[in-house]
C-alpha cells in the first residue's frame, strides 16, 4: 500500500504534464492556423522612428501621484500605454510625442522590404510572455502617400509590443527573431545619417 499512493502521485503528475503540453500544443496550432504567412501588417512607403530619451526620476514619481500635471501624464501615457485607440488617446498621443525628448529619424527606404518582413504575420513554433511592465522608447509611425496609417510602439528591454493594427494577427511577433533584425536596421539606418 505504501508503494501504491507514491506510485499513483507518479502517474497522476506524468498525465497532468502530457495533458498540458498537448493543450499548449493545440493552442499554438490554432494560432498558426489564423495566420497568413508573412502578410504585412501595414501598406508602407514611408516609415518614422523615435527614440524617446530616458525619463527623469519624477516622470516615475507621476505613477503613484494623485495629482499629475498633464504634460507628465501625456509623457507617462506615450511610454506605458498601447498603441493609441480612440480619438482622444490620438490626439494626447500626438500631443505627448510632439513635447517628449525625442530623436527623430526617417528610416531610409532600402529598408522597407526588411522592415516589411519584421512587421508581418509569421507562424511560430512556441510563444512567451513576459512579465513585465514595458516602457516603450521607440515608437515607429507608418505612412503611405505621406498619410500616417500605423503605428507600432516597442520596448526593447522587455521584448513587448503594441501595434496598432487590430485586424493583424500579431501574436507571434519577435518569435522569429523581428526584434533583433528591426534593432539592427535601426542601427544601420543611424550610422547612415
Amino acid at each position: 500500500m505504501k508503494i501504491l499512493i507514491p506510485l499513483l502521485l507518479v502517474f497522476l503528475t506524468i498525465s497532468c504534464n502530457k495533458q498540458e503540453k498537448k493543450t499548449l500544443s493545440e493552442y499554438q496550432k490554432n494560432i498558426n492556423k489564423k495566420i497568413t504567412q508573412n502578410k504585412p501588417f501595414f501598406d508602407f512607403d514611408e516609415v518614422v522612428h523615435y527614440q524617446i530619451q530616458d525619463p527623469s526620476n519624477d516622470y516615475y514619481d507621476s505613477e503613484v501621484a494623485d495629482t499629475v500635471p498633464t504634460k507628465k501624464r501625456l509623457l507617462f501615457m506615450l511610454l506605458r500605454y498601447p498603441c493609441p485607440v480612440t480619438q482622444e488617446e490620438k490626439k494626447g498621443f500626438k500631443e505627448a510625442l510632439e513635447f517628449a525628448d525625442k530623436e527623430e529619424y526617417k528610416i531610409n527606404p532600402k529598408y522597407n522590404k526588411e522592415l516589411n518582413w519584421v512587421f508581418s504575420e509569421k507562424k511560430c513554433d512556441n510563444i512567451w510572455e513576459y512579465a513585465c511592465a514595458p516602457t516603450y522608447r521607440d515608437i515607429f509611425i507608418f505612412k503611405k502617400n505621406k498619410e500616417e496609417i500605423g503605428i507600432a510602439k516597442i520596448c526593447f528591454e522587455c521584448q513587448l509590443y503594441s501595434i496598432s493594427n487590430k485586424d493583424a494577427n500579431t501574436r507571434c511577433f519577435n518569435m522569429n527573431g523581428e526584434l533583433d533584425r528591426l534593432s539592427k536596421i535601426i542601427l544601420e539606418n543611424k550610422k547612415n545619417k
